[in-house]
């Protein structure tokens, strides 16, 4: 074997699989079974990312792996199991996650085999376009349905689906490649789909006496003995047939309903008082429900994209506008295909230094964001300020303008005290007693500010002198993109 033959073997044997290309914010990606060459049937099928514009002109399709390559596993579906199949973004919008079997293509009864001989597999697909399959799991959904998994940032995540045993429920991945998980909770163990909002973390299910969405713990549990509890407000009788969701704010919640009857649609929820109240529900087409379902918010209005049920699925997209918006139809499913779910993609939201930071005799001051990076562009967060000293008069600089590469003087400081963003805000502030302050930064519900940066810095006054004059202490800048 010659030399650059070896070397191309390791690199592919270490390096995460390559996807057609690299998949652009603000578009939308369609979960899919099936080539279109067979009628599908209960066997591993190829599984597939189709990429939309919102208005449905077709960009690209990523295949997920049918093949062992190194550490990544193949990652096929059901052809007939409806329930599966469905996708997020992580939180911080760096990648897309998908659920699936190691099982070659034509494996028969793949959802009712054994996780120990066929792992359950997550897939991590970055917007870059690299591919992860490296997470197959032993214990998992065994002889039944793995669904979805949600995760913040990509290294560890929370999946759904059945099972036997212990396998079954809302489970807990610690790690990107781990082959054992936690679950979380027995209060219901036949769940649909799960995701985050405001560091929260639920799911859905239609069953027992769980009929819509439901919290699953505090926050993101990680351990188990959790309870999963039904929001106030949803039903508790059997009828619904309630899959993905979708956010729209604390108070308004989307959630997918798969009955083709005049029941099912897209069911829009508001909360008032602590109770959960179905407002409407808009339906695709005459008796006609939906399983995927994404969103987004720009300036109050919600647009929402959804797969529906029917035998022959359709990709569309409504803009709410009450109870009698009318639905657009993007595309529709290939012979022999499935369309499953869809996910609007977000602009990841990210935070970078730079510059140099300048102590005084308080230490160095430090800023950042509350919570890390802004998560969405529909949120407000705080722009932090720490070591500085108790009661310390700081200004927080900041800037729509990324921060620019070279630093400005400030007349009469030590030469590291330099000015890297040239500020639109300027906001005066007094530390407590733990060298800390932090200024409200809301971000205005407008999606078009995806990929927007801002600027931030610090610059820190020395309260051991007299009318806190000279010398200061400034941060690094703080350059954060903010996400859709």
């Amino acid at each position: 074997m010659h030399t650059y033959t070896k070397t191309f073997v390791l690199l592919s044997l270490l390096t995460p699989l390559s996807a057609q290309g690299p998949i652009t914010p603000g578009n939308l990606l369609v979960s899919r079974v099936g080539d279109g060459a067979a009628a599908l049937g209960n066997a591993a099928t190829a599984r597939f990312l189709d990429e939309y514009t919102p208005a449905g002109v077709f960009v690209q399709t990523i295949p997920l792996p049918t093949t062992v390559i190194g550490g990544n596993r193949q990652l096929t579906d059901s052809g007939t199991a409806t329930s599966n199949g469905f996708i997020t973004q992580s939180v911080d919008g760096r990648y897309i996650l998908a659920a699936g079997y190691d099982a070659a293509v034509g494996t028969a009864g793949v959802t009712s085999s054994a996780s120990a001989t066929v792992n359950r597999v997550i897939g991590r697909i970055a917007l870059d376009g690299t591919v992860d399959t490296s997470t197959a799991l032993t214990d998992a959904y065994t002889a039944n349905n793995f669904r979805g998994v949600t995760s913040v940032d990509g290294s560890s995540f929370w999946i759904s689906g059945t099972g036997t045993g212990t396998t079954p429920g809302v489970r807990y991945v610690a790690a990107l490649g781990a082959s054992t998980s936690t679950q979380l909770s027995t209060t219901v163990t036949n769940v649909r789909c799960v995701n985050i909002f405001n560091d929260q973390l639920y799911c859905s299910s239609a069953s027992g006496a769980f009929q819509g969405v439901s919290s699953v713990g505090t926050g993101l549990p990680i351990a188990s003995g959790q309870t999963i509890a039904l929001l106030p407000g949803f039903p508790t009788a059997t009828g619904p047939g309630s899959y993905d969701f979708f956010f729209a704010d604390a108070t308004t919640v989307y959630v997918a309903d798969d009955r083709n009857t005049a029941l099912g649609g897209i069911q829009k929820w508001t909360l008032s008082a602590g109770t959960w109240t179905l407002a409407y529900t808009l339906q695709p087409a005459a008796n006609t429900g939906a399983r995927g379902l994404s969103g987004r918010v720009e300036n109050g209005v919600t647009t929402l994209f959804a797969t529906t049920s029917a035998t022959l699925p359709q990709l569309v997209s409504v803009v709410d506008t009450g109870a009698a918006s009318t639905f657009t139809v993007l595309a529709t499913a290939p012979t022999n295909t499935a369309f499953r779910d869809v996910q609007f993609v977000r602009t990841p939201a990210s935070t970078v230094n730079s510059g140099t930071a300048c102590a005084n005799s308080n230490g160095t001051p430090t800023v950042g964001t509350s919570g890390g990076a802004p998560r969405t562009g529909n949120a407000g967060f705080a722009i932090t300020a720490g070591n500085s000293g108790p009661a310390s008069l700081v200004l927080f600089l900041l800037s729509g303008a990324p921060a620019s590469p070279f630093g400005l003087p400030v007349p009469g400081t030590p030469a590291c005290a330099l000015i890297y963003v040239l500020p639109d805000v300027i906001n005066a502030t007094f530390t407590d007693f733990a060298g800390a302050a932090s200024t409200a930064l809301p971000i205005p519900a407008n999606s078009s500010l995806g990929g927007a940066v801002i600027s931030a810095q610090i610059a820190a006054f020395d309260p051991s002198l007299v009318g806190f004059s000279l010398p200061i202490g400034t941060s690094d800048a703080l350059q954060i993109t903010v996400g859709n």
